[in-house]
């Protein structure tokens, strides 16, 4: 896949709205959002069937800690085709919570960023959720040739089968992503 983005692309895909992960999860309450996943605190990891989460500092070590936690919950799950577009999408969406959702001011280390991964109903896709305390939207930027940042949500479009975002009232936000195949319907 080619993952150049001109203009043209940028202008034409914002973030998504928030109403779209709860269209996208069968209009259910939270929608990939496992609130049982979802109580951990910095350092634990929790597992369902067909969920994992692991909570981590919003230090720049939880990049890698958070990648590596995602290809080793989807390799339990027997992906293979899905590691690499979701080792790529996770970095970038831990990445931007690390950066972005630390408060003026306040340790990075106190700070959680809470990943979870979701098995889609035909196992063929996994949903990707980050969760963090900031309730800013995501926001993609047309980046300079040679700027060092503001690529990774064009990158995330382009390796994921979509993504978006939603607000969660007085807590943050949780920004989510799909990797793997189109779901069948049935």
């Amino acid at each position: 896949m080619n993952a150049e983005l001109v203009p043209s692309e940028l202008d034409s895909e914002a973030s998504r709205p928030p109403a779209r992960l709860a269209q996208v999860a069968d209009g259910s309450t939270g929608g990939w959002w496992e609130n049982a996943l979802g109580r951990l605190r910095v350092g634990e990891r929790a597992r369902t069937p067909e969920g994992a989460a692991q909570a981590f500092p919003s230090t720049a070590d939880a990049v890698r800690a958070a990648r590596d936690f995602v290809a080793e919950t989807v390799a339990e799950w027997d992906l293979p085709g899905v590691v690499e577009d979701l080792r790529l999408v996770t970095s970038e969406l831990v990445g931007n919570a690390c950066r972005h959702a630390v408060p003026a001011g306040v340790d990075p280390a106190d700070v959680r960023v809470l990943v979870q991964v979701r098995l889609l109903r035909d196992r063929s896709a996994v949903a990707c959720v980050v969760a963090d305390s900031s309730p800013g939207a995501p926001t993609r930027v047309d980046a300079h040739h040679f700027a060092e940042s503001g690529r990774g949500l064009g990158l995330v479009s382009a390796f994921s089968r979509e993504w978006g975002w939603n607000p969660v009232p007085g807590h943050g936000k949780v920004v989510w992503a799909i990797c793997g195949v189109e779901e069948t319907r049935r």
